[in-house]
């Protein structure tokens, strides 16, 4: 069940909102700053953490998987179409007014019609379509997280729910599609109305009737339906109904409904619109994967997301970043984000278990090879930028020419926040060895000289190994190096390595140092 809390209403920020109760407790309307703090995620990595033996890194590693995530301008464009649509939707919903009772006696007219006469009110119907894995369905998420689900209004004996997120049935069945509905709801409020609608003889019909009294019923704020394309896979007629009910619903008791699914979802849109501008009422947002900078100098959406994402090593001595590394992993991805992070998490696990911790051309290709095989075909077809071998693959996409205008300032604001994030433990041991010991109520002004003379005797010693260290501080003898086992030895990158930068074709070696100015051709000071 989601936790049910009770209202706490702001002042309004605009005249229209002021005395609407769903509207105020809903959190503050935010700006570009506030959106790109509260979306973005990022795991953080200890020195310590990275000593452990291979066998628990690769389970700290998972964090790359689900906590990581860097905000875009198409993050804040959702962010702020959603936040307008849950608002404008509440509008004549009014919970303090009496004649709200009144009004939901209007769900008797929500009916699926066969032919839809309008695209609906465009402020409360609009789409997120985007390629499959690009990270739509993980920022939608992320958006409706920052809403609390359900409120209560104790004053008015009124449930809010804020939100509700459903997926389409594989079989593209209406019915499933609504008792999926009925489930998210009883998840949400801990009620039973899978067991009071759904029975064995329910028809698709008189369940979306049922859909629209409990939608009026606890004032949805917003419907997201996700993978939208599925309904195309239901071949009589079940698309055209269902679209023409969620319409229908947001006309006549104002609920707004998102649609977020891959290309092929177009598909389902396009039969049911007699022109261009109904299919523009629609409208919402295209998703576009990451997009690589055509200048060298310069550094575009693609080198951002990828040079942060490179930072999550949990390798004894992480590897630094090369261009070549990074064309690599362009080349096997195409700038769709989660194949990405997949295929950067499973190149890091496979190096722990071989024991050779670094990520280079070869092993990015090796694992690329046994592990995404699934996903080559649809990755050639992008790589070929040809539109008859896109095509063949309906969650693929083409760059669209009618794109939403974006704010490309709110790309400056996520850096500004991740400069002034502490992404990484800080790796002054003395700093964080103070801190340690003050907890360990060691006096403060004692502290800091305590873990000057671990750091200065036991220079080798982790943060756990120092503080077991501080009772041999009694006697401070200064002890001798241990001579390090060849066999132990860990090596140690820098930017420009030769042993990063090296590549086992010697052609590509050739040109690989020929570009980072390792290899100086005479003929251009002749």
């Amino acid at each position: 069940m989601t936790r049910l809390i009770t209202a706490r209403y702001i002042d309004a920020e605009l005249e229209e909102y002021s005395g609407h109760p769903l509207i105020n407790a809903l959190p503050p309307i935010n700006s570009a700053d506030q959106i790109a703090k509260l979306l973005f995620r990022y795991p953080k990595i200890t020195k310590e953490e990275r000593a452990l033996p291979s066998h628990i890194r690769r389970h700290a590693m998972m964090r790359i998987l689900d906590k990581f995530l860097y905000p875009t301008k198409y993050h804040s464009e959702l962010e702020q179409t959603i936040s307008c649509m849950i608002r404008s939707g509440y509008l004549s919903r009014n919970i303090a007014d009496k004649s709200f009772v009144e009004s939901l006696s209007a769900v008797d007219r929500v009916k699926a019609v066969n032919k839809r006469r309008n695209a609906g009110n465009e402020a409360l119907v609009s789409s997120v379509i985007g390629c499959s894995g690009s990270g739509k369905s993980t920022a939608v998420e992320a958006i409706l997280d920052c809403y609390e689900q359900a409120i209560l209004h104790p004053e008015y004996q009124h449930v809010q729910l804020v939100w509700l997120k459903l997926e389409c049935p594989h079989d593209g069945s209406v019915k499933s599609l609504c008792i999926n509905f009925f489930r998210a709801v009883d998840k949400a409020l801990n009620t039973d109305y899978e067991d009071t609608y759904v029975k064995s003889r329910s028809s698709a019909e008189s369940l979306l009737g049922d859909i629209a009294r409990v939608s009026a019923l606890h004032s949805i704020g917003i419907l997201v339906i996700d993978e939208i394309q599925h309904l195309d896979e239901f071949k009589s007629g079940g698309s055209e109904r269902i679209i023409n009910f969620f319409v229908a619903l947001t006309n006549v008791i104002k609920i707004p409904v998102l649609f977020v699914g891959t290309p092929k979802a177009r598909e389902i849109f396009n039969p049911t619109m007699r022109s261009s501008r109904r299919m523009a009422q629609f409208g919402g947002l295209s998703w576009e994967r990451f997009s690589r900078s055509e200048i060298a100098e310069q550094s575009g959406g693609w080198e951002k997301f990828f040079s942060l994402l490179w930072k999550l090593q949990w390798f004894e001595t992480p590897v630094p970043l090369t261009e070549e590394i990074r064309d690599v992993f362009w080349e096997y991805t195409q700038g769709i984000a989660h194949i990405a992070v997949v295929l950067f998490y499973l190149c890091q696990v496979r190096a722990v278990v071989v024991g050779k911790e670094i990520i280079n051309k070869k092993l990015v290709k090796k694992v690329y090879d046994d592990k995404l095989s699934i996903v080559h075909p649809m990755i050639n077809a992008l790589r070929s930028g040809r539109k008859e071998e896109i095509e063949k693959f309906k969650d693929l996409d083409l760059p669209l020419k009618e794109v939403v205008i974006l704010d490309s300032g709110f790309e400056r604001v996520v850096e500004d926040v991740i400069e002034t994030e502490e992404l990484f433990e800080s790796d002054d041991r003395l700093s964080q060895l103070v801190a340690l010991l003050k907890k360990l109520n060691i006096g403060s002004d004692i502290a800091p000289i305590i873990a000057k003379q671990a750091v200065e005797q036991f220079p080798e010693e982790d943060l756990l190994g120092l503080v077991a260290r501080v009772k041999e501080l009694k006697d401070p003898k200064p002890k001798k190096k241990k001579r390090r086992d060849v066999a132990s030895y860990t090596p140690v990158y820098i930017a420009g390595d030769l042993r990063v930068l090296r590549d086992d074709d010697p052609e590509a070696n050739y040109e690989v140092l020929r570009r980072s100015g390792v290899i100086v051709e005479l003929s251009d000071y002749l």
